[in-house]
C-alpha cells in the first residue's frame, strides 16, 4: 500500500470515530481508573467468503468459496481476542485461525465435435492463521490509537486434475510479520447497547497490503456477560515474495464477551 493510502485510511477512520466519540458519556464507567478491566471475546464465529489468488513461481489460481458455502467446506476454525486496560493504556491480543478445503469440478464442451471433452477438477487446501499482539493510548474517552505486530501464517495446496490425469501441485506455506497502526472504538449507548469498532493496517514488514476492520455491535446480558455481532473484514496481499497471495476474507460474526 502506498504512503498516501495508509494515510487516508488511518485518517479517516480517525476522524469519522472521534466525531462519534465527542458524544460519549464518561459516567458510563462502572469501574475506576485504577483498575484493570478485562475483555475476552470467545469464541467467535465468523463464516466469511473468501477470494483471491495464490501460487508460486510455478503459476497462480483462483481461490473463490462464497459465502454460502463457508459451513460445507469449513473444517476448522476459531477466533477471539483478549484485551486489558488500565488507566490509558491498553494491551491485546487477537487470533484467527481457519482450515478450508474446496472440492470444485468444471467441463468445457468444444464447439467442433472432433475435439473431445475437457473436465478440470481443482481441490484447494488452505489454512489461513493471524495473530495480533498490540498496545494502544487511550486519546479520548472509547478511541484508542494502536500499533503492534501482525503475525500471518498461510498455507496453500492446490491440486489440479485435467481429464483425469493430475498436473503438478501449486503449494505455498509461508509466516510473515508486519508492524500495524489502527485504531479502536468503543461507546455505550446505553446499559444495554454498544459499538466497537477497530480498523488497522501495516506500515512496515513483509506483506504489501495487510489490513483489517472489526464492526461489532454490542448487547449486554449482565455485568459480565455481553453478546457481539457484526461484520469483519480482513485484507492480505504479497506479490514481491516467492509465494503471491491476494486474498479477502469478509462476512458476518457472532459470538459471547466476557468483561471483568
Amino acid at each position: 500500500m502506498k504512503p498516501s493510502a495508509i494515510t487516508t485510511f488511518i485518517l479517516t477512520s480517525l476522524i469519522s470515530s472521534a466525531s462519534i466519540a465527542d458524544s460519549y458519556d464518561a459516567n458510563n464507567k462502572t469501574t475506576s481508573d485504577d483498575e484493570w478491566q478485562f475483555l475476552l471475546v470467545f469464541p467467535m464465529i465468523w463464516t466469511p467468503s473468501i477470494s483471491g489468488t495464490a501460487g508460486d513461481t510455478d503459476g497462480r489460481t483462483n481461490i473463490d468459496i462464497p459465502f454460502s458455502n463457508i459451513v460445507s467446506n469449513l473444517n476448522f476454525g476459531i477466533m477471539g481476542d483478549f484485551y486489558a486496560q488500565k488507566n490509558r493504556w491498553l494491551f491485546g491480543f487477537r487470533t484467527n485461525y481457519l482450515h478450508i478445503k474446496s472440492d470444485t469440478s468444471a467441463t468445457y464442451t468444444p464447439k467442433l465435435p472432433i475435439f473431445p471433452e475437457i473436465s478440470a477438477n481443482v481441490d484447494v487446501d488452505a489454512t489461513m492463521s493471524l495473530n495480533d499482539f498490540f498496545g494502544g493510548y487511550e486519546v479520548t474517552n472509547g478511541l484508542v490509537l494502536l500499533t503492534g505486530v501482525r503475525h500471518t501464517y498461510s498455507s496453500f495446496n492446490v491440486g489440479i486434475n485435467i481429464n483425469g490425469s493430475p498436473i503438478t501441485p501449486i503449494e505455498s506455506t509461508e509466516h510473515q510479520f508486519d508492524w500495524l497502526v489502527g485504531l479502536k472504538y468503543a461507546h455505550y449507548f446505553n446499559q444495554d447497547w454498544g459499538l466497537s469498532l477497530t480498523v488497522d493496517t501495516n506500515i512496515a514488514g513483509d506483506n504489501d497490503v495487510n489490513r483489517g476492520l472489526n464492526l461489532a455491535g454490542i448487547y449486554r446480558l449482565s455485568e459480565l456477560n455481553n453478546i457481539w455481532f457484526g461484520y469483519r473484514y480482513l485484507n492480505l496481499k504479497n506479490e514481491s515474495g516467492p509465494t503471491t497471495v491476494d486474498v479477502t476474507q469478509q462476512g458476518p460474526m457472532v459470538g459471547w464477551a466476557f468483561s471483568f
